[in-house]
């Protein structure tokens, strides 16, 4: 076992991330008691509510199911409780994996999952998949109103101009997640399974998108990413077999 993971799975780190998360669960549950106390102050029916709890409960198992990767990924790492925190309260499975990464090549590293992972890497991934992901609440807290303001008069006055913007930024951040992905192996042919894992993935995406139109099932098109996922994962283990 490497030294820092006897920190990452120490009862202190559990201690501390357990405070958090129940404080989190706290919140969850105190909200859902007013949202159903409200619910019957405006005459919804009992009926009504357990049955938008219980579809709504069912459609988060599909997209938790990414979210339960990334997890099993970055605990193998990471121990098992920071990950756990970090996927249980402000964070996404794309951010932290994206985070995680971007620490471990600061110091020279691929990948977080690459050999040589210290203790300084640890302490310096908790740091940055911490405070990086701190914009999002303060841009709420702070500007949230006025970027409201200015994208709202943007895509009433250039609409052409509004589209551009968000579905450049959006092909812009893919671009960004995939790249490292698909050129690896130039620098570790081993790393070539990443690049099958990233063009499996995105053939079976693009598959599970064709049978939603065709079939008319929303159920298939929200099975795209976690289904690529997976699929990407399982074509990673075959390419594997013959390398």
């Amino acid at each position: 076992m490497k030294n820092y993971l006897s920190i990452a799975n120490s009862p202190i780190m559990f201690l501390v991330c357990a405070i958090v998360i129940v404080y989190v669960l706290a919140q969850s549950v105190l909200f859902m008691r007013r949202a159903w106390k409200r619910g019957k102050e405006i005459g919804m029916s009992e009926k009504v509510m357990k049955s938008t709890v219980t579809g709504s409960a069912l459609f988060s198992i599909v997209p938790s199911i990414p979210i339960l990767i990334i997890l099993v990924m970055l605990m193998s790492v990471l121990g098992n409780y920071f990950p756990w925190l970090r996927l249980s309260v402000i964070g996404s499975s794309s951010y932290e994996n994206v985070a995680a990464n971007i620490a471990a090549r600061s110091f020279g590293l691929l990948s977080y999952t690459d050999e040589g992972y210290t203790a300084s890497i640890f302490i310096s991934t908790m740091w940055a998949m911490s405070i990086c992901i701190l914009y999002e609440p303060l841009l709420i807290i702070f500007g949230q109103k006025s970027l409201d303001r200015g994208m709202t008069k943007l895509k009433k006055n250039k609409p052409v101009i509004y589209n551009l913007l968000i579905d450049g930024v959006f092909i812009a951040m893919m671009g960004w997640f995939c790249a490292p992905y698909m050129t690896y192996w130039t620098e570790k042919p081993e790393q070539i399974l990443a690049l099958v894992a990233l063009l499996c993935a995105a053939a079976a995406a693009l598959l599970f998108n064709w049978l939603a139109k065709k079939t008319g099932k929303h159920f298939l098109l929200e099975m795209s990413f976690p289904g690529g996922m997976l699929i990407g994962m399982l074509g990673s283990y075959i390419a594997n077999l013959f390398l």
